[in-house]
């Protein structure tokens, strides 16, 4: 059954703020939402840290792709979404 709301995020290097942005969602009360990150491309720490999350929690799908940018890193993560409510 798809979530009622479909959280999206984009990091590109931000490996640094990355733990405590994802921690903050996840401590919502809201229970019924996937969270969709797209890594953009980074070169630094935050696919490794992304993956372990993703490990950890079902409702966490981390896509990987080249850098493209903001906008189009977060379209591609609402496409990948199932939410009623983005």
């Amino acid at each position: 059954m798809a979530p009622s709301l479909s959280v999206v995020r984009s990091v590109y290097n931000g490996g640094s703020d990355l733990g405590p942005a994802i921690d903050s969602v996840l401590a919502q009360t809201f229970r019924d939402f996937e969270f969709v990150i797209v890594n953009d491309g980074s070169t630094d720490h935050s696919l490794q840290l992304l993956r372990a999350y993703e490990a950890h929690d079902a409702r966490i799908t981390v896509i990987n792709q080249g850098n493209t940018g903001l906008t189009v890193a977060l379209q591609r993560g609402v496409e990948a979404s199932s939410g009623e409510y983005i």
